[in-house]
C-alpha cells in the first residue's frame, strides 16, 4: 500500500466492514445455539414431567398394594460425575480486534486480515467488501455533500459535438483571413473576415468614429520605418511598423505603450528578434493622461488597412526561436519572427482575431448551455451547480483541447502548413481553460479533504 492516507484509511474501514460482519455472523451463530440448547432443555424438562408422574403413579399402585418403596437418593453424592474435555480448537471463531490507538498498526493490521480474504489492495477495498446498497447510499451521501461530477454519455455526447462543431466552422468560416496563394497553392479566405476588412466598409467607419483621435492621439512609439528610429530598429516598414512596436499590441500597449507615453519612449522588436527602446523627442505625461491617449490610438488604427496586431501576437517575434512553418518552396524551417511578420502582412488582424474568436465561442456556449439547461431540468440549484463546478471545468478543457486539436488539424493538412490558418484565439483559450480546470479541482480536493478532517475528528472524540 502506497502512503496515502485515503487509501490507508479505505483499507482500515474495509477491515472494520468485514469485521463487523463476521461479529454479526458469530452472534447470530451463538443465538442460534442458545435457541437449541433452550428448546432442548424445554423438550427434556416436558419428558422429565411425564416420567416422574408416571413413577408417581407407579408408586401409589405400589403402596396401594402394600408393597413399600423407599424415596430416590437424591444427594449430590449419588450423582454420577459428569466428565467434561476440553475441546481442542475453540467452538466460536472471533475475529481479531485491535485495541491500540496506533493507526499504523491497525492498517498493518488491516492489510494482512483483507490479504487472508483475498482483498486486492491494489485496487479499492470498499467496493469489493461493502454490499452494492451500502455503496449506493454512500455515494448518494457523498454526491450531496461535494457535489456528483461524473460523466454520463449525453455529457460525453455534448463535449465531442461542441468540439467537432467549432473545427467544422474553423474550416469553413474562419479558415485564414484573405485570400492568397501559399506555396503555389490557392486558398480561399474567411467570407467574415473578408467583410470585416473590407477597404471602403473599413473607411467608412474610421471616417465617421476615429479619424478625429488622430490629432489628439500622437504617440512616441509610432515611428514608421528604419529611418525614423535612426537606424536603431531594423525590419521597420509602414506594413509591419506597428507589429513591431508593444504600444500598439491592444493587450501589451497598456502595460509597455503607456510607459512608453509616459517617458517619451518607444519600445520596438527589430527584424532579428531583439528588444529595442528608442528615446523620442516627446514630452513625458502623467498617467491618466497616457492611458487616454493609448485608448484612442489604438481605436484610430483599428480600422486602417494595416489594421492592428491581436492581443499579445507581438511576443511571437522576440528571439530567433524555430518554427515549424515553411513560407518558401525550400522547405526550410523560418523561426517566428518572420512566421508573426509574414501572418499579419497577410490580414492577420485583430478584426480576424474577432472572427477566429467564433471557434472558442461555440465551445463555451454550447457546453454551458447544456450545463445549464440540465442543471434547470433536473431541479439543480444555484449552491448544487456551484459544487459540482469542477465538472463544467472539466468539460470545457476537453471541448477547447479538440478544438485546439482541429485547428492543428486544419492548418497541417487542410491549408498545407499556411501558418495564417492557425486560430490563435482558440489556442489562447486553452490558457484560462486550463487554469479554471487546476483551480476548481484543487478547491474541491479541499473542500473534501476539510470534510474528511472533521469526519476524522468527530471520530477521535467519540473513542475517547
Amino acid at each position: 500500500m502506497s502512503g496515502d492516507p485515503l487509501r490507508s484509511a479505505a483499507t482500515v474501514v474495509a477491515y472494520q466492514a468485514v469485521t463487523l460482519t463476521e461479529l454479526r455472523g458469530l452472534f447470530d451463530q451463538v443465538e442460534f445455539d442458545l435457541m437449541d440448547v433452550l428448546e432442548r432443555e424445554h423438550r427434556v424438562s416436558d419428558t422429565l414431567d411425564t416420567v416422574e408422574s408416571e413413577f408417581h403413579a407407579v408408586r401409589a399402585r405400589l403402596h396401594a398394594m402394600g408393597i413399600h418403596v423407599p424415596a430416590a437418593d437424591t444427594s449430590s453424592n449419588a450423582a454420577s460425575p459428569v466428565s467434561a474435555e476440553t475441546p481442542e480448537r475453540p467452538r466460536y471463531t472471533v475475529p481479531t480486534l485491535s485495541t491500540g490507538g496506533d493507526f499504523d498498526q491497525l492498517v498493518r493490521l488491516a492489510e494482512a486480515r483483507l490479504d487472508r480474504l483475498g482483498v486486492d489492495l491494489t485496487r479499492d477495498p470498499l467496493q469489493q467488501v461493502l454490499p452494492t446498497g451500502q455503496i449506493a447510499r454512500s455515494l448518494r451521501s457523498y454526491t450531496e455533500k461535494h457535489g456528483d461530477i461524473s460523466w454520463d454519455k449525453a455529457d460525453w455526447t455534448v463535449v465531442l459535438a461542441a468540439g467537432f462543431l467549432a473545427t467544422l466552422l474553423d474550416v469553413i468560416l474562419v479558415r485564414i483571413p484573405r485570400d492568397t496563394t501559399f506555396l503555389g497553392e490557392k486558398q480561399t479566405g474567411s467570407p467574415l473576415t473578408k467583410w470585416l476588412q473590407d477597404r471602403d466598409r473599413a473607411k467608412d467607419v474610421h471616417d465617421r468614429f476615429f479619424k478625429g483621435f488622430e490629432k489628439l492621439a500622437k504617440v512616441p512609439y509610432d515611428a514608421p520605418t528604419t529611418k525614423a528610429t535612426g537606424g536603431l530598429v531594423s525590419g521597420m516598414r509602414p506594413a509591419t511598423h506597428r507589429l513591431q512596436s508593444f504600444g500598439h499590441d491592444p493587450a501589451l500597449g497598456f502595460l509597455v505603450g503607456v510607459a512608453d507615453i509616459m517617458h517619451g519612449t518607444g519600445t520596438y522588436i527589430d527584424k532579428a528578434g531583439q528588444l529595442v527602446q528608442v528615446a523620442g523627442v516627446a514630452d513625458p505625461v502623467g498617467l491618466i493622461n497616457a492611458l487616454l491617449t493609448q485608448v484612442r490610438h489604438l481605436l484610430s488604427d483599428v480600422y486602417t488597412p494595416a489594421g492592428l496586431q491581436p492581443p499579445l501576437f507581438t511576443l511571437l517575434q522576440l528571439g530567433q526561436i524555430e518554427s515549424p512553418f515553411s513560407l518558401g518552396p525550400s522547405g526550410v524551417k523560418v523561426p517566428w519572427t518572420d512566421v508573426a511578420r509574414y501572418m499579419y502582412t497577410n490580414g492577420y488582424d485583430l478584426r480576424h482575431f474577432f472572427t477566429m474568436g467564433i471557434t472558442p465561442g461555440v465551445v463555451s456556449a454550447v457546453i454551458r448551455g447544456y450545463w445549464l439547461l440540465k442543471s434547470y431540468t433536473t431541479g439543480g440549484t444555484a449552491t448544487q451547480r456551484k459544487l459540482e463546478h469542477a465538472k463544467l471545468t472539466s468539460m470545457l478543457l476537453l471541448g477547447h483541447t479538440i478544438a485546439t486539436s482541429g485547428t492543428l488539424i486544419k492548418t497541417g493538412l487542410i491549408f498545407g502548413m499556411n501558418p495564417a490558418a492557425l486560430n490563435y484565439n482558440q489556442i489562447l483559450a486553452m490558457a484560462p481553460a486550463t487554469i479554471a480546470w487546476f483551480k476548481e479541482a484543487i478547491a474541491r480536493d479541499h473542500r473534501i479533504s476539510r470534510a474528511l478532517d472533521k469526519e476524522w475528528e468527530l471520530l477521535l472524540a467519540d473513542v475517547r
